[in-house]
């Protein structure tokens, strides 16, 4: 199933289809460096599971810590290691329009095809007005797609706000609605995605808003089971409701093991249980205590999702 959207800029659409891992990044243990070896090890990974895309230094991968030197150095390491094979979309967590541009000038010159753009929000929330602004002239700096990636719950863009931006920002042309919420999903479909492709960034409701026909899915979940996340999707697509709501409920406690202040790193643990070792998350964000180990196990051995 194809949708054409109304939106593109210099002859230029988003396509945001399918699973885009929003991949992990791995960090040494003792120096919290990049370590590139795993990143590219990483990236050879998910490229081979079938995923459309993938997006580098978003939430999961940790991106709000990056400077511009590291997502210049992050976005190189896995944009040569896909060599053309999937799409690369550079991930942008910053506070102000200067670093905001600063950083998407770093993806931009590792080689990135666009990039997923959180709202500037410490503290302060921006108006319409200055997100308006702000996306117009980070596009302008750099001259890639944008995917707004609306995750902020006190910058939380709503559908009208954001029907503006997608209207006044020319290389606005794609939404992740994140942030929990089931109903701004239903809303954004219903008056955004005429115009630009809307993807969902909701661990535990990849199916519902799989069946409401979002066009793809950028989570955690994704990352780390890149996989049983695309049969869901497949499924979906396909009709064949029995098998998407069977993967979904072998998903979700495992999913529910690993949510929480410190997903990262507990993101990693699995990893580490499926044979993906991604070294450490960068502090202040620990590594998971024995009983959320023995939590993440048992969820995984229920699920059937834990390697013999």
């Amino acid at each position: 199933m194809t949708h054409t959207f109304s939106k593109s800029h210099n002859g230029v659409q988003l396509d945001l289809s399918g699973i885009i891992p929003p991949m992990v990044t791995a960090f040494r243990p003792g120096t919290e460096e990049l370590d590139e070896d795993l990143i590219r090890a990483e990236t050879e990974f998910l490229v081979s599971t079938g995923v459309h895309s993938i997006v580098v230094g978003g939430s999961t991968g940790e991106g709000q810590g990056l400077s511009e030197d590291e997502t210049y150095q992050l976005n190189k390491a896995v944009v040569d290691q896909a060599a053309g094979r999937v799409n690369v979309i550079g991930g942008v967590i910053a506070d102000t329009t200067i670093e905001t541009i600063r950083k998407s000038e770093a993806a931009r010159n590792a080689g990135v095809s666009s990039l997923q753009v959180t709202p500037p929000h410490y503290l302060w929330a921006p108006s319409v007005e200055g997100l308006v602004q702000h996306f117009t002239r980070v596009g302008d700096a750099v001259e890639l797609p944008i995917l707004i990636y609306n995750v902020i719950p006190w910058v939380d863009i709503d559908v009208h706000a954001m029907n503006a931006i997608i209207d006044d920002a020319p290389w606005v042309l794609g939404v992740k609605q994140s942030g929990g919420d089931m109903h701004k999903v239903a809303d954004m479909m219903a008056l955004l995605h005429s115009k630009v492709p809307i993807t969902t960034g909701i661990d535990d409701l990849l199916y519902p808003t799989f069946t409401l026909g979002v066009d793809g899915a950028i989570t955690c979940m994704t990352s780390v089971f890149p996989r049983e996340t695309s049969e869901l999707y497949t499924a979906v697509r396909n009709g064949d409701h029995e098998t998407a709501l069977s993967i979904h409920q072998r998903l979700l406690p495992v999913w529910r093991s690993i949510e929480g202040s410190t997903m990262t790193a507990n993101a990693k643990y699995v990893l580490s249980l499926l044979g993906r070792e991604n070294g450490v998350s960068r502090s202040p964000i620990l590594a998971p205590d024995e009983d959320r180990r023995a939590r993440i196990r048992s969820a995984l051995e229920t699920s059937g999702l834990l390697p013999a």
